[in-house]
Parts: structure tokens; C-alpha cells; sequence
């Protein structure tokens, strides 16, 4: 997608499809400047960029698929 103006008249429809999963790149004078994508994509790529966070969660997968939790209650 081209021109940042173009972009902020169609923002609400772009929302729309980011939602269903697309992705968008926006650039400015052929120039990629930004990407749009959903919250829940930016999060899993935290994740996966935070090695220590992603290793304790594949660690505590293993651990309740080995039965190794206890379930509090409130």
C-alpha cells in the first residue's frame, strides 16, 4: 500500500481485514516505513523474541502434560 494519506482515509476498513489475519506494510515514497498487524501477532512475536519467556512457557507446557500442576481456587 502506497501514500500515507491513503492509508488514514482507509484505516477502519484496513482494522477490519488486520483482524481476519492480513498484514499490511505501508510505505512512503515506495519506502517501507510501518507495518500494521494485529495485537495478538506483535504479543506472539514478543514472546518468541523473549527467549527466556518462550523457554518457561515450553517448559510449563511439559510440565501439565506430565500432570505436574496443582489448580487453586479463588
Amino acid at each position: 500500500m502506497d501514500k500515507v494519506m491513503e492509508t488514514r482515509s482507509q484505516l477502519p476498513k484496513l482494522l477490519k481485514r488486520v483482524a481476519n489475519g492480513e498484514r499490511f506494510i505501508i510505505t512512503k515514497r515506495s519506502k517501507a516505513k510501518a507495518v500494521l498487524v494485529s495485537l495478538e501477532e506483535v504479543e506472539t512475536l514478543e514472546v518468541i523474541a523473549d527467549k527466556k519467556l518462550l523457554r518457561e512457557l515450553i517448559e510449563a507446557k511439559a510440565d501439565i502434560k506430565a500432570g505436574r500442576y496443582r489448580l487453586f481456587d479463588h
